[in-house]
């Protein structure tokens, strides 16, 4: 915003070093044009703002634009948050962190339910409600000539995985790597699904997801990534490994119908006693924007709480054993025969198509027992030794990056692009389902900033109270297309 002469002044030469560079570059002598002055504009905004002027300067600005962000550093732009507009169920609107405002007049159409993930501008939605999980694909910032919805084949189900919800809580996270609108035979899709949050892989132009064979060592997911042309994943005890897809050399039956699966091999190993001590609430991958990969863990109980846990847990398990000695061969046939009763049960149960329970009771029992939201009271970061060896180690600092971490594919952004924010700190939203009977009370209210140095917390954008019952805000990544809509 031009508030004083002097900035006046200072945006006029800008703009006439802009247009000599104009001069020399877009004309018929000039094959490979000289990108330098695209080091001018620091964001997306810059880019349309700069291409509104004329069609040639449109065209300019895209190029640029694509050369420089687009391809290459497709998750270290300043992303936006989707956040609820009051009053208007399937209506979003896009807030700008850096200017911390609204922006006017852009209103985007969602459907009304969680947004499961948001990666290359593109945001993920479970389609139907039924046994199988089925994706869509939405980019409100395709341009008309572009694909602005992409349906993917089911996600087939485990018969366990069928009595959790199917709904848009069915799917913790998906992440794509790349932008199909750009490579629409050459991007892939992980997904992180069902009550054990395991992965599912998509590779475009298949009809079906590869699964993962059951790992006795990880037993659940917390968020995936695309780095360096290959996949990552990490579980809640600091689990990280890199996924392969195998080709069965005899297709299993059952509901795995893909002639694929997924293996893995370990890049650093977890804590494997599963105590609460060791236990992450979340944990994120994030890229770095000089190419490092970086492990986030979020807690959301405090040490003194996990060891108090830990503890409770020894004493009933101390319990349980004496119990279970204390009983006679004829309690232990008893109970075998109960439970081999309820495994018939289970096994013979047909789920024709899934219907969404009546929570309504359970509200009502369950909200008065919480007196306060669920929160985070922690963040610790860890660099990964790759590609020379495994392992990782604990950093205090992130080096003047801003990591922007929920639901959303991983973003980070260099400090000096975004001179409003707090450097070397994590912007996060509410993202942990798990609490969504104790945090439904409250609305989605852990969203904050966390700084890694000084280890303190702060506020980013905070939901209004009428809000608290429509789908939590979720980071975006704009794309900037030549002939897009408009976003800013």
């Amino acid at each position: 915003m031009i508030s004083t002469w002097q900035d006046f002044g200072n945006f006029y030469l800008w703009s006439r070093r802009i247009l000599w560079h104009l001069e020399n570059i877009v004309t018929p002598e000039v094959t490979q044009p000289d990108f330098n002055i695209s080091n001018r504009f620091d964001d997306i905004y810059d880019y349309a703002r700069f291409g509104a002027v004329c069609k040639p300067w449109l065209s300019f600005s895209y190029r640029f634009y694509k050369h420089k962000h687009h391809l290459f550093r497709a998750n270290h732009q300043l992303p936006l948050l989707v956040v609820p507009m009051e009053g208007h169920q399937e209506i979003r609107g896009l807030y700008n962190i850096a200017k911390d405002t609204l922006c006017n007049g852009i209103q985007l159409s969602l459907p009304y339910k969680r947004c499961c993930g948001s990666s290359h501008g593109w945001l993920f939605f479970v389609d139907n409600k039924s046994p199988q999980i089925e994706l869509v694909l939405i980019n409100p910032f395709a341009s008309e000539s572009e694909n602005s919805m992409i349906k993917l084949p089911p996600i087939q189900c485990d018969d366990g995985d069928r009595v959790m919800h199917m709904d848009e809580y069915g799917v913790n996270k998906v992440v794509l790597s790349k932008d199909p609108n750009d490579f629409p035979n050459d991007f892939e899709v992980i997904a992180i699904y069902g009550g054990t949050q395991t992965l599912a892989h998509y590779k475009s132009g298949n009809n079906f997801w590869s699964y993962a064979k059951p790992n006795k060592e990880i037993q659940c997911f917390a968020d995936v990534i695309f780095y360096k042309g290959m996949a990552y994943a990490v579980d809640f005890y600091s689990w990280i490994v890199r996924i392969y897809r195998k080709r069965y050399k005899q297709r299993p039956g059952g509901n795995n119908s893909s002639p694929c699966y997924l293996r893995f091999k370990t890049i650093n190993e977890g804590l494997s006693e599963y105590l609460w001590c060791d236990y992450s609430g979340n944990a994120y991958l994030v890229e770095t924007s000089m190419g490092e990969l970086l492990h986030v863990r979020r807690d959301y109980l405090t040490m003194e709480e996990r060891i108090h846990k830990d503890v409770e847990i020894e004493e009933m398990r101390k319990r349980a054993r004496a119990e279970y000695e204390a009983r006679t061969q004829e309690d232990h046939d008893e109970l075998r025969e109960e439970i081999k009763k309820i495994m018939d049960e289970l096994e013979n149960q047909k789920v024709e198509e899934y219907v969404e329970p009546d929570l309504s009771r359970d509200l009502e029992e369950e909200l008065h027992k919480f007196d306060k939201p669920h929160l985070s009271v922690n963040f610790t970061v860890f660099k990964l030794n790759l590609p020379l060896s495994r392992g990782q180690k604990n950093i205090e600092t992130v080096n003047g990056e801003i990591l922007f971490v929920g639901d959303n594919h991983s973003v980070s952004v260099p400090s000096l692009r975004c001179p409003t924010l707090s450097p070397n700190s994590i912007y996060y939203t509410d993202d942990y389902v798990n609490v969504y009977f104790q945090n439904l009370a409250f609305g989605s209210c852990d969203t904050g900033v966390f700084n890694v140095e000084n280890k303190k917390f702060g506020k980013h954008f905070v939901p209004s109270f009428s809000a608290k019952g429509m789908p939590p805000p979720i980071f975006v990544v704009p794309r900037y297309r030549c002939n897009a809509k408009r976003i800013v």
